[in-house]
């Protein structure tokens, strides 16, 4: 986890940097739709939107260095039956920092339009993921499974130290731009396991993304 933090320091270092040199600004507002996995879990799904600022530094040759920051909120609404009669239902709320460190190239093709794609680093701050788990099932599950009925205000899984704040991911995406419009999408894959139970079992988050940017 150190190396982590240390890497996560030094790409925030490098977006202060950036920002203060930046020659082009833009807003960004879009969906996202997160998603964790791994060994031993059930996929969960999310569904959300983020907003935020980005910063784009111009390099030669049509590329580019974006970067900025993102708010993300996410709903994720699963039930999982462990026989007919005996079902737990999560009901969870995301909120979470991004911060991409990508490179871009642009692709001309008139004066007012072009496509471009970008590669890169994001890395992603966790703010607060409240849960709620209702269990619908007998004692004697409920003992076996250790799963009671917890309230939202006493189980955020970052505060109980059920998984990691930082989420580093690499991002690959493009899009197309006219005038100062962009359509942009992309895929963010988890790179570390933010399992901090155990971390002999790995999982992940990851996710794809749909947004509209508009540059000053």
């Amino acid at each position: 986890m150190n190396n982590l933090l240390k890497i996560s320091l030094l790409l925030i270092f490098s977006v202060l940097f950036l920002t203060a040199n930046a020659q082009k600004y833009s807003v960004e507002a879009g969906f996202v739709q997160p998603k964790q996995f791994g060994t031993g879990f059930s996929k969960s799904y999310f569904n959300g939107g983020k907003i935020g600022v980005n910063v784009e530094f111009e390099l030669k040759n049509n590329f580019s260095l974006l970067t900025g920051a993102l708010y993300s909120m996410v709903y994720g609404n699963k039930t999982q039956y462990y026989s007919s009669t005996d079902s737990v239902n999560y009901k969870t709320f995301g909120h979470s920092i991004d911060i991409p460190l990508h490179v871009n190239y642009s692709l001309p093709v008139s004066k007012n339009f072009k496509f471009f794609a970008y590669a890169g680093p994001t890395i992603g701050v966790g703010l607060a993921q409240p849960q709620k788990v209702t269990a619908i099932m007998s004692d004697a599950m409920k003992t076996f499974t250790g799963i009671n009925s917890i309230s939202y205000a006493n189980n955020d899984l970052y505060n109980k130290s059920v998984i990691q704040r930082i989420n580093l991911q690499m991002s690959i995406g493009g899009g197309i731009q006219f005038k100062n419009y962009r359509l942009k999408s992309g895929y963010d894959f988890g790179i570390n396991s933010i399992n901090k139970i155990d971390s002999s079992k790995i999982l992940r988050q990851s996710g794809w993304y749909v947004s509209l940017v508009y540059q000053f």
